[in-house]
């Protein structure tokens, strides 16, 4: 139980850094899925404005 709390802590510890790694972690991991919604998106809606002007 000890060896948890020890790392709930840095955790805490971590998340509270303007730079810690999570944030990092998840900055990384935020522009990943920015950037594939975007390249995969803007086909798709251009398709779709195709097919409904296409009716």
């Amino acid at each position: 139980m000890l060896n948890l709390q020890m790392k709930l802590e840095a955790l805490i510890e971590d998340v509270n850094k303007e730079d810690g790694i999570t944030i990092q972690m998840f900055e990384k991991i935020l522009g990943s899925m920015f950037f594939l919604i975007k390249w995969a998106g803007i086909p798709f809606v251009l398709y779709l404005f195709f097919m409904v002007t296409r009716l």
